[in-house]
């Protein structure tokens, strides 16, 4: 009797992870300016700038507002950074921007599957990993030129080195996993929340004990110290507090609130199944309320810390992407849920049958935006490039900074100065060596009314473009 060849573990593995990065290929050579152009320019800009301008981690600058230096408070810049080095050595090419953000997600997908198999089978982190890659939130932003990627890996990768402290021990693996932490909060601060089920390891592992373990308050200090550091640091160098105080004043008086209002009700009933699709969603509930097995607890409790930081964080800042940070559990819990059926007759038809129906559900949730670049923006751009000069200062007519990072030039937006008084603002502008102006495609942010633009057309002269791409020359 014949012996039915088996495919190596390794070779599934192998072929899933190029499977998931062939995936992204697609739009690989995308501008930043499509799916959120305002975040992703502005990250593309920042790496510019540390080529052209200083090539320093800590000083990053943005376009605007006003004449360089424009050193901002901002999150760690390890995306940029790293895309300014490609820049240096290859030159500007987006694909190279998008390759950081993309070895990153690849990077996080690798640890989704280490934490996998250490508290479920390999047939399950397969499952985890396939579905970790094929939702819609994870496909968007994991080739998106924005941090997202970055803080994915580090926050994957310090949950998992803890996760082998706690079970083999080792001060490299609580160092490794204290820096990722500090790292991943750095990048993004709601991946504080992982910090939950650590604890929660660390309370079953050593009781009482904890309070005098050494190694986790050394962990305690780096996770949370050189945080707090950078943060302190980039507060103290920027030209303009672009996000100074936004959990304070933004943040702390609404989270305990903010989950109760229609508002945020229609904001998750509108972007989760967008995110994730229901179908994953109500596996990954199963998954969460299901006690299949005692030690994929601290799984569980990751779950209910990421639902607190939907309830707490997103529910008041409302960003869709901010929901990445709950793909990576549960994708692990549906998979979880999917896992169970295979021990039944007929399982691995119905596990395919199901990742099958996901797939076709996520395929149908994808933005229909994605992969399609803002035209009209590319080509105002192109109008400004070919008629100023790289040092002209200019003014866009848009609050959102995508014209004026896709022109590579450094001015001003409206509605962001004097939002109030807009002949006001535009001689502000002026004052402070502004050289044009630029509507977009002739549409100027918060003039209903029409009267900046009956003032640039009476005091300014209007240089015409094909296309109604006109700039008007303010000097």
């Amino acid at each position: 009797m014949e012996h039915k060849t088996r495919i190596p573990a390794w070779l599934i593995t192998a072929l899933l992870f190029i499977a998931i990065a062939a995936l992204r290929i697609p739009y690989i050579t995308n501008s930043p300016y499509e799916i959120d152009s305002w975040r992703q320019s502005d990250t593309e800009s920042i790496a510019r700038h540390f080529v052209e301008t200083k090539f320093n981690l800590f000083y990053p600058q943005f376009n605007y507002q006003g004449p360089l230096p424009n050193y901002v408070e901002l999150e760690f810049q390890i995306t940029p950074f790293l895309i300014a080095i490609l820049y240096k050595l290859f030159g500007y090419h987006y694909w190279l921007a998008r390759l950081v953000p993309l070895a990153f997600f690849m990077g996080s997908a690798w640890f989704l599957y280490l934490i996998a198999r250490t508290f479920y089978t390999k047939r399950t982190a397969w499952i985890a990993v396939l579905l970790y890659g094929i939702l819609p939130v994870a496909v968007t932003y994991s080739r998106a030129i924005m941090p997202e990627a970055a803080s994915l890996f580090f926050y994957l990768g310090a949950f998992y080195a803890f996760t082998v402290w706690i079970r083999k021990g080792g001060t490299a693996f609580v160092l490794t996993a204290a820096l990722f932490t500090a790292l991943a909060i750095s990048l993004k601060v709601p991946t504080i929340f992982v910090g939950i089920p650590m604890l929660f390891m660390a309370a079953a592992k050593f009781k009482w004990k904890m309070l005098v373990n050494w190694r986790l308050w050394l962990f305690a200090a780096l996770a949370l110290g050189l945080p707090a550091l950078y943060y302190a640091w980039a507060s103290s160098i920027a030209e303009f507090q672009f996000v100074s105080g936004i959990a304070t004043k933004h943040i702390f008086p609404k989270m305990a609130t903010a989950l109760f209002t229609p508002e945020t009700w229609d904001f998750f009933l509108r972007e989760l199944p967008k995110a994730f699709s229901w179908p994953l969603l109500a596996l990954a509930a199963a998954g969460l309320l299901a006690g299949f097995r005692q030690k994929d607890i601290p799984i569980r409790v990751w779950g209910w810390a990421m639902l607190l930081e939907l309830a707490t964080i997103v529910a008041v800042i409302k960003f869709d992407y901010y929901l990445i940070f709950f793909a990576p559990v549960a994708a692990l819990l549906a998979a979880k849920t999917i896992g169970r059926l295979t021990e039944f007759r007929f399982g691995r038809i119905s596990a395919a049958v199901v990742v099958a129906g996901i797939g076709w559900a996520c395929a149908l949730m994808m933005n229909p935006d994605y992969g399609k670049e803002k035209t009209v923006i590319l080509e105002q751009a192109r109008a400004v490039e070919r008629l100023t000069k790289p040092g002209d200062l200019i003014v866009v007519g848009t609050d959102d900074p995508s014209l004026l990072n896709a022109s590579h030039r450094v001015g001003w937006r409206v509605l962001n100065s004097i939002p109030d008084d807009p002949i006001k603002e535009l001689e502000y502008f002026r004052a402070g060596g502004a050289a044009y102006f630029v509507p977009l495609k002739g549409q100027i942010d918060g003039d209903k009314a029409g009267e900046l633009r009956r003032y640039l057309n009476a005091k300014f002269e209007k240089i015409p473009v094909e296309g109604g791409y006109d700039i008007y020359r303010l000097n």
